[in-house]
């Protein structure tokens, strides 16, 4: 036909495949992690599988999340795989695992100043729980019992999570990693709130454990924490000494108080503490692979993990594992006191008052990240001489409300809640 060009078979393909080149560059293709994030995320998910030895899980199907999950935001740093890391965590149910990114880990392993205010003040009231002797602190006049109202140049300080709060009392540590005197509101009971200065000092910060006769034939024992230092050596001999003076053969129970107790060298406070604990194993650090057994050798006064003794008194007191024993818990009782807590568990004749523990009975490891980030995993937790595992707050067998300002005195709540128990306890005998 005039007028018109043949048709090649050529263009009959062309026009559809414009068309789908078109199509094509106007499509977004889908998102995906780059090789830096995916390099970063597999590399703490090995350190997550290979260490974290208490929870178990699906470890392919967690991985094959996490990579999905970095892909599906896009990650091209290690900073995008972060969210990630933590949904695998939580994913183990751990309750006490974490990734610090940098600039928290920086702080997470701050020692202890050597410059400190003798604060132990309860999280998160901001109640004084302990003012050590010689300590800023006790210079500035704050007692036992007074609260904390308020902190100069900082808002809402009782929302900051427990170790920051802590850090902030003990060494005047702010978020930012400086340090400097505080500044507070303090109010003694009803009173209005005073300014105080508690400036930062070097000082004495070692807790001897102190005891005393009570009526009725009961003894009462308190174990603060045990961050080390020359005078550590002292603590569980001056615990046997103590025994000693208060057990003439008549003592008919005893109090254990650990409300205190923050913490540190678990050891000298088991070799101190076995003449009541028991003897053989009274506790364990358990994990999916195992456990390293806690014992108490009565005739060498000495506490035991597997077969290493590390803690050892020069002049043990008599086995009392008869005794009717009331251990005082509460919300600064942490780590090694809460092993101690743990030591007494199953055994015949204990009983728990006061409040429940910090929450913190186990053991971790800490792993640096490429980036400076910080995973922290659970490695172990604390177990009784019956197996029973402790991941998290130690409730006691009967609540009693602490009052700090009347910790320790003659109408202490939770001392009298014990004492009552110890009697009925020792009659039954």
């Amino acid at each position: 036909m005039r007028g018109h060009s043949p048709t090649h078979a050529s263009d009959l393909i062309a026009g559809p495949l414009l068309v789908l080149a078109g199509l094509a560059q106007g499509q977004t293709s889908a998102p995906e992690a780059s090789t830096e994030a995916a390099v970063y995320l597999d590399a703490a998910l090995d350190h997550i599988e290979n260490s974290s030895r208490v929870y178990s899980t699906d470890w392919k199907a967690l991985r094959a999340k996490a990579r999905a999950a970095i892909a599906a935001a896009g990650a091209k740093t290690a900073a995008d795989t972060y969210k990630a890391i933590g949904d695998a965590l939580r994913t183990l149910g751990d309750k006490h695992s974490l990734l610090l990114e940098p600039a928290a880990a920086k702080s997470f392993n701050a020692g202890r100043s050597a410059k400190a205010t003798g604060l132990l003040v309860v999280h998160p009231d901001a109640v004084v729980a302990q003012v050590v002797p010689g300590s800023p602190a006790a210079t500035a006049g704050i007692a036992l019992g007074d609260r904390i109202v308020g902190v100069e140049g900082l808002d809402g300080f009782t929302e900051l999570p427990r170790r920051e709060f802590g850090r902030l009392f003990r060494s005047g540590q702010r978020r930012d990693g400086s340090t400097g005197a505080l500044d507070l509101r303090v109010r003694t009971g009803s009173a209005e709130a005073r300014a105080v200065q508690v400036p930062l000092a070097a000082f004495d910060a070692y807790l001897a454990p102190t005891g005393r006769r009570l009526e009725g034939g009961i003894g009462y024992l308190e174990l603060p924490g045990l961050a080390g230092g020359p005078k550590a050596a002292e603590y569980d001999d001056a615990l046997h000494e103590l025994l000693g003076r208060i057990d003439d053969g008549s003592l008919r129970g005893c109090i254990v108080d650990l409300r205190r107790n923050t913490g540190g060298s678990v050891w000298p406070m088991l070799a101190g503490i076995g003449p009541l604990a028991g003897a053989g194993q009274v506790g364990a650090f358990a994990s999916a692979h195992g456990s390293a057994d806690w014992s108490y050798d009565a005739e060498l006064g000495a506490a035991r993990s597997e077969s290493y003794e590390l803690a050892k008194v020069a002049k043990p007191h008599p086995l009392r594992a008869d005794l009717p024993v009331a251990v005082l818990t509460g919300p600064l009782t942490a780590g090694a006191g809460e092993a101690i807590v743990v030591a007494f568990a199953g055994r015949a004749r204990a009983r728990r008052f006061g409040e429940g523990t910090a929450g913190v009975p186990t053991s971790n490891t800490q792993i640096p990240l490429a980036d400076g980030a910080l995973l922290v995993l659970t490695v172990t937790v604390h177990a009784d001489r019956t197996g029973t595992r402790y991941d998290d707050v130690i409730l006691p067998d009967e609540k009693v409300a602490i009052d700090w300002a009347r910790f320790a005195t003659t109408d202490d709540p939770v001392v009298a809640a014990a004492c009552r128990w110890l009697a009925t306890a020792a009659d039954a005998k």
